[in-house]
């Protein structure tokens, strides 16, 4: 048969109001100081907050938790792609090249799997925070399913409330949960001058594809289906994203000897952590049909 050509793979786009348009990443220049885990330093959940009158006989206390953490722990966890080929399938090809390629394309979507549901971190028992642990977040409504457009408005409302300095926060959400409100509420808004969306009081909006839109673990409904869904409400969102490295150092690395076949696995690598700031940490049930 007469070689007939190869067109270029295109180019891995991810999901364009992911996780990475409104949590940037950082790739901190010594990995070594955070691969092995690190702690985070909070200042927006002060101890007490007040207000005095000057002679300080009337005050109104804005905010009391004498329990609130200075730091959390974190634990990195690692993003792998294995690009399984013939040897027969590399003519003229940097297949490193094309390993890493995968693994940035993918690394998004993957950070957002382990924000939501912490499959890494509930199998090793870590402290990292993912927006369904049980009993991390306060259910609004006492669990009871709201519509789209009505669990939106709780929650942007609870975000003021709950912030000792009325931060902004950052809005989770399913990309069908994210259609509704935008096509039938009009209460998504794209800035032309940013990247992500946002609510109409400005609200960054995170809509992920790795986004399972489950609720916390335990809780009444917890399980998402096609018309069952849950949004979170956080603090700042950090990303930190180690040099995607190719584990192999050559190609015949790569070879599988022991299934004694003409194949060969070439595997790329990076180190992550994904984590958010919890003095937000609120969640509504959804009802797709309401």
């Amino acid at each position: 048969m007469a070689f007939s050509g190869i067109f270029k793979a295109p180019k891995i786009v991810p999901s364009a109001f992911g996780l990475f348009v409104v949590a940037k990443p950082e790739s901190p220049e010594s990995e070594d100081k955070w691969v092995r885990g690190f702690s985070q330093e909070w200042e927006t959940r002060p101890n007490y907050g007040r207000n005095w009158d000057e002679t300080s006989n009337t005050s109104e206390v804005l905010f009391s938790d004498p329990a609130s953490p200075r730091f959390t722990e974190h634990k990195p966890f690692f993003i792998e792609v294995e690009d399984q080929r013939s040897t027969f399938d590399l003519a003229g090809e940097d297949r490193f090249a094309s390993a890493i390629r995968q693994l940035d394309g993918i690394s998004q979507h993957a950070c957002e799997l382990e924000l939501w549901d912490g499959a890494i971190a509930v199998g090793e028992s870590l402290s990292n925070p993912y927006l369904t642990r049980t009993s991390g977040a306060t259910i609004l409504n006492s669990g009871t399913a709201l519509s789209p457009r009505r669990a939106l408005a709780l929650l942007e409302h609870k975000i003021g409330q709950t912030s000792a300095a009325g931060e902004q926060g950052v809005i989770h959400m399913t990309r069908d949960t994210a259609t509704l409100l935008s096509s039938t509420s009009n209460m998504l808004f794209h800035d032309k001058n940013k990247e992500h969306l946002q609510t109409l009081g400005g609200t960054p909006v995170v809509v992920g594809s790795g986004y399972s839109g489950n609720g916390p673990i335990n809780a009444t409904g917890a399980t998402a289906s096609d018309t069952n869904k849950w949004m979170y409400a956080t603090g700042v969102v950090r990303v930190l994203l180690g040099e995607s490295e190719v584990v192999n150092d050559n190609l015949a690395q790569g070879y599988d000897v022991s299934a004694n076949a003409n194949n060969m696995k070439i595997k790329a690598t990076r180190a992550a952590s994904v984590y958010f700031d919890k003095s937000i940490y609120l969640a509504v049930r959804v009802d797709l049909t309401a």
